[in-house]
């Protein structure tokens, strides 16, 4: 599955930590975030990571979709969200 994961961690360290724990699962388009190609199985192990280093003022947002949805225009790439997962 295709996922997008999104965060504002206001915490350095703990942004800075994410984003390597991330590194791990797919690519960093922008500064917080991260396009990857997952099984359900390292989705739940993101899920876990979230959760043991995001606070309960830090946004962090998973989006779901597919390689299908990809749409390109010119250079401009854009992506069409099915459903928000986490």
């Amino acid at each position: 599955m295709y996922i997008i994961v999104t965060y504002d961690i206001s915490n350095d360290k703990k942004r800075n930590k994410l984003s390597k724990e991330l590194l791990q699962f797919g690519i960093r388009t922008q500064k917080s975030f991260f396009e990857c190609e997952v099984n359900k199985v390292e989705l739940n192990l993101i899920k876990k990571i979230i959760n043991r280093i995001a606070e309960s003022d830090d946004l962090v947002t998973i989006y779901h979709t597919n390689e299908e949805k990809i749409k390109r225009i010119g250079n401009v790439k854009y992506i069409e969200i099915d459903d928000l997962v986490f």
